[in-house]
């Protein structure tokens, strides 16, 4: 019998021990000091079954019976799910290509369940996580795994915004709605928005129908329901309440010069979620901006007017000199397009005819994704 058989053998016992202890006469006070004690043990085996399984994938020990996939033999031997299965599968991996992740977690530095939030948003990016593990690891010690969650979130975001640039421009545009009809006449609706467009409709719709007022007769409408009658309403006609979405972004990102430290800047939708860059660089080109520039998390610096960045005049003179988007190959109309500042208003670009140009939506998405990615690679040849 090997050591880890031995040692699995007496956490069994310690389990089955720990199972039939008389419990009935204790105090609250010992019970909760139980929980602990328990979910601490927990999370200590949940680091050894990691470290485990990573060595029995790496040996692809799995493949000895005949199984397919590590995924696929947990699923069949074990009392998980497949879906449980590929999670630590992912996860042991990950402790296993990373050293210093590795030994975080076996000190009890970081938490099993702070490795699978990291190893699932490291997928693809596995070589982005290597560059700014340290960083990441330091994160995760002072947060909690919901708001590693949330960190690790907006790395993969600001990854996805400098590498992908398929996925930024899918983000933007590939938005849909389809109404169905039963044969009763009742609509079923399936979909999916921009988050822009997303983060508009939900505050104009919520905005139309606030939460009613409960008066002991009739249930007040669920949320759901009131953007239902929101939604008709302005199907019917209704004029929409303005609204003004509150992008934040930190101004090095804007001026597209990203930070090599990917986890150190900020673009997202207030109340909303993340937002790729490229985008956010892109509503800034022909957008009214509210100025709060800040230094770190909380320091104001200034607050600036809201301006117009570009007024009618010169979207009709734009509209007549391109004539549409002026990527080559692309057909778009002016009316589709956007007003595109050549050199970005944040790197002092001015906003007149010469340094302004029509671009539809996906090739404006597009052109900031290729100067973010120059300013990248200028950053890293520095």
């Amino acid at each position: 019998m090997s050591s880890t058989q031995g040692s699995a053998r007496q956490v069994r016992e310690a389990v089955d021990a720990a199972m039939v202890v008389d419990r009935a006469g204790w105090s609250g006070a010992a019970r909760s000091a139980e929980v602990v004690e328990l979910l601490a043990a927990q999370e200590r085996l949940s680091a050894l079954v990691m470290a485990v399984v990573g060595e029995w994938d790496r040996d692809a020990a799995w493949a000895l019976d005949g199984s397919v996939s590590p995924v696929a033999w947990l699923a069949h031997r074990t009392p998980v799910t497949r879906q449980d299965a590929a999670s630590l599968v992912r996860s042991a991996r990950h402790v296993a290509r990373h050293e210093a992740t590795a030994k975080a977690l076996d000190a009890g530095d970081v938490t099993a369940a702070h490795v699978q939030v990291a190893a699932r948003a490291t997928k693809h990016r596995d070589d982005l996580y290597t560059e700014h593990e340290t960083v990441l690891l330091d994160a995760a010690r002072s947060l909690d795994p919901s708001a590693f969650r949330s960190a690790m979130a907006h790395w993969r975001r600001c990854a996805d915004a400098v590498d992908d640039h398929d996925k930024a421009v899918k983000e933007i545009t590939g938005s849909y709605l389809d109404i169905v009809a039963t044969f009763e006449g009742v609509g079923h609706l399936d979909g999916r928005l921009d988050p822009v467009s997303t983060a508009t409709l939900t505050r104009v719709v919520d905005r139309m129908e606030p939460p009613d007022g409960f008066d002991g007769i009739t249930a007040p409408r669920t949320r759901a329901q009131r953007r239902a009658d929101a939604l008709v309403r302005l199907a019917s006609g209704e004029r929409p309440p303005q609204i003004n979405l509150d992008i934040t972004v930190d101004i090095d990102t804007l001026a597209g010069r990203p930070s090599l430290d990917l986890t150190s800047g900020c673009c997202e939708i207030a109340g909303s979620g993340p937002l790729s860059p490229a985008v956010a660089a892109m509503l800034a080109c022909d957008a009214a901006i509210g100025r709060v520039l800040m230094r770190g998390d909380s320091e104001v610096l200034d607050v600036g007017r809201q301006t117009r960045m570009l007024n009618r005049a010169q979207r009709r003179a734009l509209g007549i000199r391109d004539g549409g988007c002026v990527e080559p190959g692309c057909t778009a109309p002016a009316e589709w397009c956007d007003a595109h500042h050549i050199t970005h208003w944040t790197a002092h670009g001015p906003t007149d005819l010469s340094n302004l140009e029509l671009r539809c939506r996906r090739h404006h998405i597009l052109q900031h994704q290729r100067d973010l990615h120059a300013a990248l690679r200028a950053r890293r040849q520095e």
